[in-house]
Formats: C-alpha cells, structure tokens, sequence
C-alpha cells in the first residue's frame, strides 16, 4: 500500500517551524537590548580605548546580524509555510483558481 504524505500537515509544521524561529529570534534580541551594558573604555592610552571601543562595536554588530539573520529565515519559514497552508485549503475546497505562481508558470 503506497501512502502519500499529507502537504497540509508539511505545511503547517513549517509555518510554525517559522514562527518558533522568529519568535525566538525576538526573544533572544529583546533579552539582549535588557542585559547590555556598553563597557567604557578603560586603558591608559588612546590605542587602548580604541580597541576596547572596536570590539564592543564588533561584538554588538555581530550580535545583531546573527539575529537579523535568524529572524529573516524564519520568515522565509512562514512565508512558504502559509503558502502551502492556503494551497492545500484551496485544493480541498475544489477551488480552480490558479495560484499567481501558476499563472507565471503556464504564460
């Protein structure tokens, strides 16, 4: 017996995969901005300070990349996680609209 998967349930899963993801992402960043406190440079030249200055700077960029990047593949996620949800719905309810990506497609 050949069993077929069910792309409503693939597609709820990656919409709420996504929605984990960014909301974990807006946690993590929000959680960041509570427990940040800039340490002033301390060092005995202008060398030092600038280096200690660079690499908090650095170190809060990279932060926030890593977030921004999280945040955009969780929704990616949720983009096409909503687009198979609404899809399959289409499909169920014996809708014969074509989809835009479908239009494109057969032009």
């Amino acid at each position: 017996m050949k069993r077929g998967f069910n792309s409503g349930l693939i597609g709820v899963i990656v919409l709420l995969l996504g929605l984990i993801i960014v909301l974990i992402g807006a946690y993590l960043a929000y959680e960041a901005y509570q427990t940040y406190k800039p340490v002033l440079p301390k060092g005995s030249s202008l060398d030092e300070a600038i280096t200690n200055t660079a690499y908090e700077l650095v170190n809060l960029v990279l932060k926030l990349g890593f977030l921004g990047v999280m945040v955009w593949g969780g929704s990616i996620l949720l983009k096409n996680g909503l687009n198979a949800v609404v899809e399959v719905y289409r499909i169920d309810k014996g809708s014969r609209e074509c989809s835009p990506q479908q239009k494109q497609e057969s032009q």
